[in-house]
């Protein structure tokens, strides 16, 4: 798509097409990723890992929070648009969506955000004591199979480059 808004098309249909493409190439990946992470593993076996790569507190804790928080905002989301079921949107008054919907999701997500990292603190994520893990952390067969192959694309597509 990005060649084709490049060489067949021009204007502003070409300049939305490549934005539209270029966003999507680069972020794409990034939220996928982020939604794999956030669906597959769970709260501890985070934390276990992220100290067993070293990384720093002011990232660990943080970082759980953010876990909980997106799951949460969608769940808020659903129950706001369920109850504004019977309120149509639109005609004379579009700011309207802003007042029903937006404000109250708003107005949730401070409390939650609140509420989220009180219970985080809660369960000693910020404590000077070390934290006991009794998830088992590490690599295994397809995690090595994964990045073989993650290599190889990459060696495919640089390779060629560099030698040719």
């Amino acid at each position: 798509l990005e060649r084709l808004a490049l060489y067949r098309l021009s204007g502003l249909v070409s300049f939305l097409l490549l934005a539209v493409c270029s966003i999507m190439t680069r972020f794409a990946p990034g939220i996928m990723m982020g939604e794999f992470l956030i669906a597959s593993t769970s709260v501890s076996d985070f934390i276990a890992a992220m100290k067993r790569m070293h990384v720093s507190e002011k990232i660990i804790i943080p970082l759980p929070v953010i876990f909980r928080f997106f799951p949460t905002i969608g769940e808020e989301n659903r129950a706001i648009a369920d109850a504004m079921r019977g309120i149509r949107f639109g005609g004379k008054h579009p700011g309207l969506v802003l007042e029903y919907r937006l404000i109250p999701l708003m107005i949730s997500i401070v409390k939650i955000g609140d509420e989220l990292s009180a219970a985080a603190l809660t369960c000693g994520l910020g404590a000077p004591v070390h934290r006991t893990d009794i998830c088992k952390i590490g690599f295994h067969a397809q995690d090595f199979a994964m990045i073989a192959v993650c290599l190889a694309a990459f060696v495919l597509t640089f390779g060629s480059r560099w030698l040719g």
